[in-house]
């Protein structure tokens, strides 16, 4: 079904593949736009204040205009959460991920930033990743922003391994497509569903963690087409996951890993955490230093073993904030497309502001603050 900006939700129906004892994929069928019941929850959840979900989603403008970039591990263009048939919204590729050696894969792509694949079954989920993201960002069907443009920036490996020199390859090449694009406006999203080590088999001196956070920071304020501090240069908001309490926060369940640990001291790095459908924080993710919340909990989103396929709600609906990253990208791209002029500080404070809506609101999972889309006509104070 082609996508029109503006349309009601649709109600799609599942049906199950399997693809292995282990591993099993949903299909959508008989989807069609004159249903407004059973939407997805993430989608529902995010476009009204009340707590109770209504079975609507309002499209809206849907991030017409607006780009994100997807720092992940590759999204598979022709999958038709993006790909109509005759055009891709996955408009361009970066791969910088090939210098990360350990965790990489054997298998081949003549674009693993395009078309991402694994050799085995333990792979797949990293190499998915990205396109689920990505989903959930823009997708047609699963998309909070589902006519926004995607840049696919491939940082990540096969195993979900990167580096902090990885990290500046990235924004180098972000800030070039940025400056040699039309496409690309005045701000852009930068979406970041992972966390880095500081030294992963880097040949070289590694990079610092300081210098990553210097690069983010003149990204917020203003770069020109050489990455240079520039006022008048191209903008860049960063939302960040909160990462998730299985290997990716402290032993106490705190956020510390980079970067999501600048959430709170950069204005232009949002960090998201977690909510489930019955409106309470999301025990699997990390605490403290969480900016804002958004769906976490059974998130049903595009992955890579077919151009129709996804991971279903039977038995692998995924979970993480990762997911919620990604909703919180495409509110900000909903935001661009009706207020193109607004900088990434407007965009966190339009983000923020927003009332708790969690039954167990504290300071360490935000205040219970989950991002929704507000109206075109909200009113956002210069900063």
């Amino acid at each position: 079904m082609a996508f029109t900006p503006g349309s009601v939700p649709t109600r799609c129906l599942e049906r199950e593949i399997l693809l292995d004892p282990r591993h099993s994929v949903a299909l959508l069928e008989d989807c069609g736009d004159q249903y407004f019941d059973d939407v997805l929850w993430h989608l529902d959840r995010i476009d009204q204040v009340g707590s109770d979900l209504d079975g609507r989603f309002d499209r809206g403008t849907a991030g017409a205009g607006s780009v994100v970039y997807v720092m992940d591990t590759g999204i598979r263009a022709d999958h038709v959460e993006f790909d109509d048939g005759e055009t891709s919204r996955v408009v361009a590729g970066i791969d910088v991920a090939g210098n990360v050696s350990i965790g990489a894969s054997s298998c081949t792509s003549q674009s693993k930033s395009l078309a991402p694949c694994f050799s085995n079954l333990e792979e797949l989920t990293s190499s998915s990743h990205g396109t689920a993201v990505a989903s959930i960002i823009a997708g047609s069907r699963t998309g909070v922003a589902p006519a926004a443009s995607l840049v696919s920036v491939r940082m990540m490996n096969e195993r979900g391994l990167t580096t902090t020199s990885t990290y500046l390859q990235a924004f180098d090449q972000i800030v070039r497509h940025a400056w040699s694009s039309a496409s690309v406006s005045r701000t852009a999203v930068v979406n970041i569903s992972g966390w880095v080590l500081e030294r992963l088999g880097d040949d070289g001196p590694p990079v610092r963690f300081a210098a990553v956070e210097r690069k983010i920071r003149d990204m917020i304020s203003g770069v020109d087409a050489s990455g240079r501090p520039d006022p008048d240069g191209k903008r860049f908001l960063f939302v960040v996951a909160a990462n998730n309490i299985d290997g990716g926060c402290s032993t106490a369940g705190i956020v510390d890993r980079f970067p999501a640990t600048l959430g709170e001291r950069i204005d232009g790095v949002i960090t998201v955490g977690g909510m489930t459908p019955d409106n309470s924080f999301w025990k699997g993710g990390c605490r403290g230093g969480v900016e804002v919340l958004a769906p976490a909990q059974g998130i049903f989103s595009a992955t890579i073993t077919g151009r129709d396929h996804y991971r279903g709600r039977r038995p692998n609906h995924r979970s993480g904030t990762s997911f919620a990253a990604p909703i919180i990208s495409g509110v900000a791209a909903r935001l661009l497309a009706d207020r193109p002029e607004m900088t990434p500080q407007q965009l966190e404070m339009a983000i923020r502001a927003t009332p708790s809506r969690i039954t167990n609101p504290t300071p360490v999972n935000g205040e219970g603050r989950v991002g929704y889309l507000r109206p075109s006509t909200t009113k956002v104070s210069s900063r």
